[in-house]
Parts: C-alpha cells; sequence; structure tokens
C-alpha cells in the first residue's frame, strides 16, 4: 500500500511539473580567461592564454527559479608555445534564481556541479598528453538577462569555473587551476 502511494505521489509530481515549468533552451558563447596551471609543492606555473568558451543547456523555469543540464567547451592555448594546448569539456547541473524587475531586464546568480574532462597537451610531440582526466567541478556565476519577446531571452553572464582534485600525473603533486568566463547567449522558452 505504501509503495502504491508512494508511486502516485511521484507520478503526480512528474505529470504536473509542466503545468508550471516552462521548459527551455540555451546557447552561448564568449570568453575563456583560463588561470594558470599552478603546482604548488613545486613552484611551478604553466601559464595560459585566454581562449573561447561555448555551452548549450536545457532547462526549466520554474517562475525565477531555473534548474538545467549544460554542456560546455573551451580551449586556451598554454603561453609558452602557440602549438601547446588545453581543453576542457564540462557536464553540469546548474541553478539559477532570476531576479524579478518591472522591466524586461533580469538580473540572476547561478551555481553549478558536475564533471570536468581537462586535457593539457604541453608537449605536442610527446605520445600521451600531460593532463587527460575527469574531475570533480563546480561554477558560480552572475549576469543579466533581457525578455526580447514573450519566447526569446538575451543573456550576458560571468561565472567561475572551478575543477578539483587535479594531479600532476608525472610528479604525482597537486594542481590549481580555474577559469573566468564571460559568455553572451540566447535563451528560447517554449
Amino acid at each position: 500500500m505504501k509503495k502504491t502511494l508512494l508511486m502516485t505521489m511521484l507520478f503526480a509530481g512528474i505529470v504536473s511539473a509542466p503545468a508550471f515549468a516552462a521548459p527551455y533552451c540555451s546557447s552561448s558563447v564568449g570568453l575563456g580567461m583560463a588561470g594558470d596551471f599552478k603546482e604548488p609543492a613545486r613552484g611551478v606555473d604553466w601559464g595560459v592564454d585566454s581562449g573561447f568558451a561555448i555551452s548549450g543547456a536545457v532547462g526549466n523555469d520554474f517562475d525565477g527559479l531555473r534548474v538545467e543540464a549544460a554542456v560546455g567547451y573551451q580551449k586556451n592555448d598554454f603561453s609558452t608555445d602557440d602549438n601547446t594546448s588545453t581543453s576542457l569539456l564540462t557536464v553540469m547541473a546548474n541553478g539559477y534564481y532570476d531576479f524579478k524587475t518591472s522591466a524586461g531586464i533580469k538580473p540572476y546568480v547561478m551555481a553549478g556541479l558536475g564533471i570536468a574532462h581537462i586535457k593539457a597537451d604541453d608537449d605536442p610531440g610527446s605520445t600521451a598528453p600531460w593532463l587527460d582526466d575527469t574531475y570533480f567541478a563546480w561554477q558560480l556565476g552572475a549576469g543579466v538577462g533581457y525578455n526580447v519577446s514573450g519566447s526569446v531571452t538575451i543573456d550576458v553572464g560571468y561565472r567561475y569555473l572551478k575543477p578539483e582534485g587535479i594531479d600532476c600525473p608525472t610528479h604525482l603533486t597537486n594542481v590549481s587551476w580555474e577559469s573566468h568566463n564571460i559568455l553572451a547567449g540566447v535563451r528560447y522558452t517554449f
């Protein structure tokens, strides 16, 4: 009896969600300002130049509270050599809070958790990249959206992205790295 009641409540919750949730999809592109790869135990920093960042997401808007699943990609060159680069592929679950205003402009704050696959090739002649692994990652951000129409919103925002637990496979030491991204995009609400 308890299982049937629980399943009925769960099913009712899933079915009723679309009644008050507005599904959306979004895409954005911008500047990925990656920090240096830092290996504090050895006092070594590998300089990284700014690069490009792109992302896409699908989610639901619950009247100002948004949840989404997002995939992002970023590529940056190492400062020392144009032939060496690092790339970052993320899969994140993000939450947003849109502040209500009287105009079509809506500032927001966001936070996300997920995974980041980092591939850093600091020596293109070697058989394997220096770093090629997946890590836990989190991000925080803020921005502003402008409602162009009832279903289209343009967006400009900032995100701080931080992968955790990076280890240098060569020296078996901790590596610190983060990225500051400025993104512009569009969101379409169905």
